[in-house]
């Protein structure tokens, strides 16, 4: 596994076609010489490729099951909202914990707990701040600002995601009550969120020890829950803040509290499409805050789950109303918890990414600009995507940077035959010198 991404290339089982490049809402895979290729630097982990390619070559490497048990001492799993649609309202989440805990896991806790205070921290900050803010809960949103719309970082709101909050919160707790130091795995929907282990956004590094994919453990728990028989289902019923797991959780969470303008948009393609919105203020003032996730429906329609995310969506929300029902029944209110165990700020402020540049050495960038723009003048401008880059510009700088040369266009290698052709019919009817000359003699006699 990279440190730098988690969403890796099978070469072998590539076969060229050109799905990836046209999804990618970053232009980081180009197809050259018959093979995909991930410019890293542009790549923010939104598994678009993975969800594109039909022939697997696009892929995640989580950490596995059988060497989290085997090598680590105290393993902790995280259950973020969105797992609990993989199941039937029926299977109660202490059932889905217990299998959890028989797969080797000493303890499992609910991401939903620390979304509910992150929610209450993020009411109390718009309360208290003018202007509009960007919920920074997905990674692939952050990554995306961090990359192309840099002068909107300074709208994402600076507060950690609700998995990193009560993974620093369980390390805290069990060194001070237990003087242990947990192996905390956090159970993923996605690639984005296992890239924040080796890459934390806004921290100097990440609380999590390691991620492991919906799609790897979902079977081993669900094949167990039938021998699973709990003497009760009393006990902690989880947050109304699972609703986080589909689009708008957060929103909905804060107008139950309070009458809020929020926006809710899912999709990285939508995402972006307002993103550009905001950057040419189009989009009015009176919008205090944007919960944006870049997988379609909210993380329920994460690449690492294995239900469909429509019948994921139904499942969660008949396990809302059950938790409405508990929670009305028994006169609870779930959604207040000890806060004060929570340390919400970031400790680094959120920065641009930096792109590599046409060259380091700024005599040759300016050359390469100037045969850049040449070569844009030159192509047809149809951004095809034929050629194996996104658009012409792309292209245009593959050629420039040696990664691509000008026949890989279609419609310019058909141009360059045509003229072959032309060239050819002109030699094709004109003499050689010898015969020319012989032709004149015979002409003269």
């Amino acid at each position: 596994m990279t440190r730098k991404h988690s969403v890796l290339l099978k070469e072998e089982k590539c076969e060229g076609c050109t799905n990836c490049v046209k999804g990618c809402p970053t232009k980081a895979i180009r197809v050259h010489q018959g093979k995909a290729w991930i410019k890293e630097d542009l790549c923010i982990d939104c598994a678009e490729c993975i969800r594109a390619c039909e022939y697997h070559a696009k892929y995640t490497k989580t950490d596995q099951l059988e060497k989290i048990v085997k090598t680590s001492d105290y393993p902790v799993l995280l259950i973020p909202p969105s797992f609990y649609s993989q199941f039937s309202a029926e299977i109660s989440s202490q059932k889905i914990k217990k299998a959890i805990q028989n797969l080797g896991f000493r303890a499992v806790f609910d991401v939903a707990e620390a979304a509910a205070a992150l929610s209450r921290k993020t009411l109390d900050f718009l309360n208290n701040n003018q202007g509009s803010y960007i919920s920074t809960s997905c990674p692939v949103i952050v990554r995306l600002i961090k990359l192309q719309f840099p002068d909107l970082i300074e709208m994402l709101i600076p507060l950690k995601s609700p998995v990193e909050l009560i993974a620093e919160r369980i390390k805290r707790k069990f060194k001070e009550e237990k003087n242990i130091n947990p192996d905390i795995f956090f159970l993923t929907p996605c690639p984005a969120k296992l890239t924040t282990v080796n890459r934390a956004i806004g921290q100097k590094e990440s609380f999590l020890s390691g991620a492991i994919g919906v799609e790897n453990i979902y079977q081993k728990i669900y094949e167990s829950l039938a021998d699973i028989e709990l003497k009760t289902e009393a006990g902690r019923v989880i947050t109304l803040a699972t609703i986080w797991g589909s689009e708008g959780g957060e929103e909905g969470i804060l107008k139950s509290w309070q009458e809020l303008n929020t926006l809710s948009v899912s999709g990285i393609k939508e995402a972006k499409k307002l993103l550009n919105e905001i950057e040419r203020n189009n989009i009015p003032d009176a919008i205090r805050y944007f919960e944006l996730t870049s997988c379609t429906n909210g993380c329920i329609g994460g690449v690492l789950n294995v239900i469909n995310p429509f019948q994921a969506q139904f499942n969660l929300e008949e396990r809302i109303k059950k938790i409405r029902e508990i929670t009305q029944a028994h006169n609870l209110d779930f959604e207040k918890d000890d806060d004060q165990f929570y340390n919400f700020a970031l400790s680094e402020s959120i920065t641009a990414d930096n792109v590599s540049k046409l060259d380091s050495d700024f005599k040759k960038a300016m050359q390469k600009l100037e045969q850049l723009q040449k070569e844009i003048d030159i192509l047809p401008g149809l951004d095809c995507a034929a050629c194996g880059a996104p658009d012409c510009k792309t292209f245009a700088e593959d050629v420039v940077n040696g990664r691509a040369s000008r026949a890989d266009c279609i419609f310019m290698l058909r141009k360059q035959l045509g003229k072959l052709a032309d060239d050819l019919s002109i030699l094709a009817h004109e003499l050689p010198p010898v015969m020319a000359s012989q032709k004149e003699e015979s002409d003269d006699s």
